[in-house]
């Protein structure tokens, strides 16, 4: 498990990775400063987190010069066969089973007897994403944004599911990497759509196939200073706030956040350039409740952090070219003090028959690929995101999207 050592050495990777000056600095300016290349949403389709407002890590370095509305469409696996976390409440009970491992506290644990709270998550299917947003600059500093999430649920057959079917991750385990039915999906059965989950007060909510959702809102704005001393280096920063309305019955509330970043270029010549970026955010969920809704994780303070690396290239009057990729971390859904104080029980059929519960207490990462075409007109966009350390949740997530800009 990730320690808080880990954060601090990403942040201190961040500082003195703009710390330097490049070998060379071009300086003359090119369609490459005329046009931002770094519209994404990469947001984690977790079977938990798709009812909270999360950050979205911006990389621009300028406000657009217009108006926008945009619109994606993302679909992520999830695979967690059913997983109970159980909470002692009897102190003796407590200082006894703090002397076991984590994986040996189930055999002795006796659930009719020893009195305990309790969450337990399972979740099976494809989880599609729909985001709508809209794109408001202010000046060139300053801009707004509104965004509105809907989510769906369903057994992701192919075509509709390519590359996020159970068919295709089963057979890419059984001929590229994995090895045969590493995470027990076949035992279970193929092309299945649930999400069930139970909080500490036996508060439920269930999704299955077919199910839609209107999740929430969330309203940024953003600002984007100019420095000096930074220009002359070419890095740029920029400086968000965030604020998110959850709309469903199982998380009504409020959150609320910050988030900034900064953007190092290298001009490799007028028509080529690779941007470096880091950015840090913090969100402060339930920051206000307006129902009571169900308790989906206990840490209320979620941090954040990513880094990115982007190619782009001109193929025209104005038209850029960008590949990039992007490694991205979020602090666990939970306080991973907990951890050592739960016992989980599920059935163990693979060695990561845990993970529903386990991986709740552990931060999560993700890396992404990306590719985007931009006018000035409309920028056309698609990534790939997959996690290495297989939280499968998502297990593998794939995206398209389309803005359109306007006067």
């Amino acid at each position: 498990m990730l320690h808080t050592k880990t954060y601090k050495n990403l942040i201190l990777g961040i500082l003195l990775f703009f710390a330097f000056e490049p070998f060379y600095n071009v300086q003359a300016q090119s369609q490459l400063d005329s046009l931002n290349a770094n519209y994404k949403s990469e947001i984690a389709l977790h079977p938990l987190g798709i009812f909270m407002s999360r950050i979205n890590h911006n990389f621009q370095f300028t406000a657009d010069a217009k108006k926008s509305i945009s619109v994606q469409v993302s679909s992520g696996n999830v695979w967690l066969p059913k997983v109970n976390a159980y909470q002692l409440l009897n102190k003796e009970d407590v200082n006894y089973f703090q002397k076991l491992a984590w994986h040996e506290k189930a055999g002795p644990f006796d659930a009719a007897n020893m009195p305990a709270k309790s969450i337990a998550l399972e979740a099976d299917g494809v989880i599609r994403s729909y985001q709508i947003a809209f794109n408001f600059p202010i000046t060139t500093k300053q801009e707004f944004k509104i965004n509105t999430r809907f989510y769906s649920l369903d057994n992701g057959k192919i075509p509709y599911s390519l590359f996020t079917s159970d068919q295709f991750i089963e057979w890419f385990h059984s001929n590229v990497a994995g090895g045969e039915d590493p995470f027990a999906r076949k035992d279970y059965g193929l092309n299945k759509s649930k999400i069930q989950f139970k909080d500490e007060n036996d508060q439920t909510f269930e999704m299955n196939n077919g199910d839609f959702i209107f999740s929430g809102i969330e309203l940024s704005y953003y600002y984007y200073p100019t420095i000096n001393y930074l220009k002359n280096h070419l890095l740029f920063t920029n400086i968000g706030l965030n604020f998110g309305l959850n709309t469903t019955k199982i998380n009504p509330s409020f959150d609320l956040g910050i988030n900034g970043s900064i953007i190092k270029k290298i001009n490799i010549n007028p028509k080529q350039q690779l941007q470096f970026g880091g950015s840090l955010g913090l969100l402060r969920t339930k920051i206000l409740k307006y129902g009571n809704g169900i308790q989906l994780h206990n840490n209320k303070f979620l941090f954040s952090s990513e880094l990115s690396v982007n190619y782009i290239k001109t193929i025209g009057k104005n038209r850029l070219f960008t590949i990039g990729t992007s490694y991205f971390i979020q602090s666990p859904y939970n306080k991973k003090s907990d951890f050592d104080s739960i016992i989980i029980v599920g059935e163990r059929i693979t060695t990561h028959w845990h993970y529903a519960m386990s991986h709740l207490y552990r931060p999560l990462t993700a890396n992404n690929f990306n590719i985007t075409y931009v006018t000035k007109k409309l920028c056309l966009s698609a990534y790939f995101r997959e996690d290495f350390l297989v939280d499968n949740a998502p297990d593998s997530q794939v995206g398209i999207g389309i803005k359109v800009f306007f006067n």
